[in-house]
């Protein structure tokens, strides 16, 4: 419920005048996509302004490697181990239906361009998200030293595109 929280701390700066601080909300995909997904639907309606950051490595990776609405279709995990039946739930579609103002995919293999993502997102007034995917190691069944190299390849394939959208206007 962190988009519940961020909310409630916006609003408090905004009646102590302080309107120069960012909010920055941090949550995984199981908290984004399924727990938090009415609070984040909220805050975005009421168009609260805090940067959403959702840290998607496609499963509850912390509690075993169990799917979550963010876990592709076929993906195996421990509570999927025949492959999952459902497809991954596409939030940014969701949020950008709801007409959030700023929305983007990054990904951990292209630091710079997360990091120009978070630059704009700071000059948002409104809500923003981020939606970052990065490899797990443990989950995914590759060696750690290999999460760039992996989360490139998700990009490059086409498998995470990385894109921005503006006031619904997509690049």
């Amino acid at each position: 419920n962190i988009a519940a929280y961020s909310s409630g701390i916006r609003v408090a700066l905004e009646v102590l005048g302080k309107k120069d601080v960012n909010v920055v909300a941090f949550a995984g995909d199981g908290g984004t996509v399924d727990i938090g997904l009415q609070a984040l639907s909220g805050a975005v309606e009421r168009a609260h302004r805090f940067i959403y950051v959702c840290y998607d490595n496609e499963a509850y990776m912390n509690t075993g490697i169990q799917r979550s609405g963010a876990t592709p279709l076929g993906a195996w995990t421990t509570t999927t181990t025949a492959g999952k039946q459902e497809g991954k739930k596409d939030i940014v579609g969701m949020l950008m239906a709801q007409g959030i103002p700023y929305i983007a995919t990054a990904s951990a293999g292209y630091i710079d361009d997360f990091k120009r993502k978070v630059e704009k997102a700071r000059t948002i007034e409104g809500p923003a998200y981020l939606h970052v995917q990065t490899p797990c190691s443990t989950g995914w069944r590759f060696p750690a030293r290999e999460t760039i190299t992996i989360a490139r390849l998700a990009v490059e394939t086409g498998l995470w595109p990385l894109f921005e959208a503006v006031d619904g206007k997509v690049r």
